[in-house]
Order: C-alpha cells, then sequence, then structure tokens
C-alpha cells in the first residue's frame, strides 16, 4: 500500500531547536544526505522540542519524558521512548546504558539498576522521520523498539562487548571472549508496550514494510563502547 499520490518530494524543510539537541544534529545530518535543506523559512516545520516554550509547527518531535501542556499546536507529534544514542542521548533517552559503561570503566559495588526498555537507535528513528514527512500523518504517533530488554539482559550484553574489546585492545583474548554468547530471552514482567500500530500504518503508507528497526541491539551497544573509547 503506497501513499496514493499524498507524498511529496521534500527538498526544504524549518527546522526548530531551541537547545541544539544532541537528537536534532542526528536528524540534521540524515535529512541533509538525502539533500534537504533544513534552514528554510518555508516548507514543512519541524520542532525539536525538550520542554518549556514552543511554537504551532507541522511536526513537533519530543522525548517521552517530557510531557506536553501548552497550547501550540501540530499536524503530528513523534513521543520517542527509550532512545539510546551512540556518544550519549542528552535527555533524549535514558542513561541505563552510560551508567553501566561508567560501571564497567569503574566497577565498584553492585552494577546498576535499571528498568525494562524497549531500545531504539537513534539511526533508526531519524531514517523513520525521514521517511514518514513525505506522507506526514496526523496526530500522536509513538516510537520505541519492538523487543523489551530486561536491565539484567542489556547488563550482560554489555560485560560480554565490553570485555572482549578490553581483550582485543590489551591482546589478552582467551577461549572466554571467543564465544557467541546468545542474548537470553525473557518475557516475564516485562513493562508495556508503547502503541506502534499508528507509527506502522503510517510507514506502510510510504514503503509496505511498516516500523521495521534494523539496527540490531548489539551492534548498538558496541557503538556505544566504541564512543566511550574515543
Amino acid at each position: 500500500m503506497m501513499c496514493d499520490g499524498l507524498g511529496v518530494v521534500m527538498d526544504s524543510i524549518q527546522l526548530t531547536d531551541g537547545n541544539n539537541s544532541a537528537f536534532a544534529k542526528h536528524l540534521i545530518e540524515r535529512l541533509e544526505r538525502v539533500g534537504i535543506f533544513v534552514h528554510s523559512t518555508n516548507g514543512l516545520h519541524i520542532v525539536c522540542w525538550e520542554g518549556g516554550q514552543s511554537v504551532d509547527c507541522d511536526l513537533l518531535i519530543r522525548p517521552s519524558t517530557v510531557t506536553r501542556d501548552y497550547l501550540s499546536s501540530s499536524q503530528c507529534e513523534i513521543v520517542i521512548h527509550d532512545l539510546y544514542v551512540p556518544g550519549g542521548s542528552n535527555g533524549w533517552g535514558p542513561n541505563d546504558i552510560d551508567d553501566y559503561l561508567d560501571w564497567l570503566a569503574n566497577p565498584s559495588g553492585k552494577s546498576p539498576s535499571g528498568e525494562s526498555r524497549y531500545w531504539v537507535h537513534i539511526r533508526d528513528v531519524v531514517d523513520m522521520i525521514v521517511q514518514l514527512i513525505t506522507c506526514l500523518p496526523n496526530g500522536r504517533i509513538d516510537v520505541c523498539g519492538r523487543r523489551c530488554w530486561t536491565n539484567e539482559e542489556m547488563g550482560a550484553e554489555l560485560d560480554m562487548l565490553y570485555s572482549r574489546t578490553m581483550a582485543a585492545q590489551n591482546q589478552s583474548f582467551q577461549l572466554e571472549n571467543l564465544k557467541n554468547h546468545q542474548p537470553s530471552i525473557e518475557y516475564v514482567g516485562v513493562s508495556e508496550r508503547p502503541d506502534l500500530a499508528p507509527l506502522h500504518s503510517a510507514l506502510q503508507l510510504v514503503d509496505d514494510y511498516g516500523w521495521r528497526p534494523r539496527v540490531p541491539f548489539r551492534i548498538g551497544l558496541m557503538e556505544c563502547i566504541a564512543h566511550r573509547l574515543t
């Protein structure tokens, strides 16, 4: 199912981001890679909102931790849950991964605790937005990953990847570092996932496939470790 002629070819947008956020930087970079000029005074108006005063716009994007209680209006509102950004989400997602990496670098006491998350990589989110603006839906669109990761599962993945990375740096590989660790799947006591049906349906109007995050969590965690060590 395609967009039935309603899709538009976008060559310029107006993007507002009062705080010069990490999220907006990634979005701008992605838009410019497909030839969309982001500093226009015309065209689609996108606001990356972290709270405070806002303005009317076509598309408002915000983290789920920021409550919308203002009077400005938008055609579409994208609410992002459980975002992670290699290099730091800076208020656009939970700090669980960064906190665990801090602990791995200086393992004092118990490992950090945290909630179950539907982690989604920044690259999947900005790729989705580039698709969505060609056929912008109405109303609220919630975004998160499809699979729930408990804090223990996330920690086990980081433990394994961090130990491999340090073994490679120190040239101290052992048999344990080379084992193919498969992440366990735990369905008991997971948190309720935001409703992804509106997102999936909106994306199906563009390319038939709907919402299919492409960055494997393990790859994303490796990127987080690489950013931390550089």
